[in-house]
């Protein structure tokens, strides 16, 4: 990947990676997956969501959600959230019988997080294999980017949108 800042606002902002020509990202993502049973009315499956439900303020807070000892904080987060490059999220397949946790977050704070060794990793996997119905617990690393197909979005002014005629006038 190649890294090349820029200025921007008079202050030294480092570029998106690159992996290749055209494909840059900002967010990486760790994911959590394994395999669930339907057995027993889908005990593994329902186990699992459970133990997301339990471990859910230890996950949201690496991703700084208000939740946990920041829901109670005076800490102003201005500027330290945002959803479209942290977030956590949970993706079930029937078909495949896959279970996933998803965590994203922009790149400098993923290295951090790695530096961490991706606390509470360790802790959910663990609890994981624990659970009866439950095999193959795997861990991936890649990059996740929202993309834009339509470029970007041009909002007009309130003077210049469908509604003008309805705004009040200055005079």
């Amino acid at each position: 990947a190649q890294f090349t800042p820029f200025f921007s606002g008079g202050r030294l902002v480092p570029a998106m990676p690159t992996i290749a020509q055209g494909v840059d990202f900002s967010c990486v993502a760790r994911e959590w997956r394994c395999k669930f049973s339907e057995d027993h009315d889908m005990a593994a499956l329902k186990a699992a969501q459970k133990l997301l439900d339990d471990m859910r303020v230890e996950i949201l807070e690496v991703v700084k959600e208000w939740v946990g000892k920041q829901a109670s904080t005076r800490e102003v987060m201005n500027g330290q959230f945002d959803c479209n490059k942290q977030l956590v999220q949970r993706i079930v397949c029937l078909e495949c019988h896959d279970f996933k946790v998803v965590v994203k977050l922009p790149l400098d704070q993923f290295t951090a997080w790695e530096k961490r060794g991706f606390d509470p990793e360790a802790k959910f996997l663990q609890a994981l294999g624990e659970i009866e119905g439950i095999s193959n617990i795997e861990t991936q690393t890649y990059t996740l980017e929202v993309v834009n197909l339509m470029g970007k979005i041009k909002v007009p002014k309130a003077s210049e949108g469908c509604m003008s005629d309805s705004l009040p006038t200055v005079g």
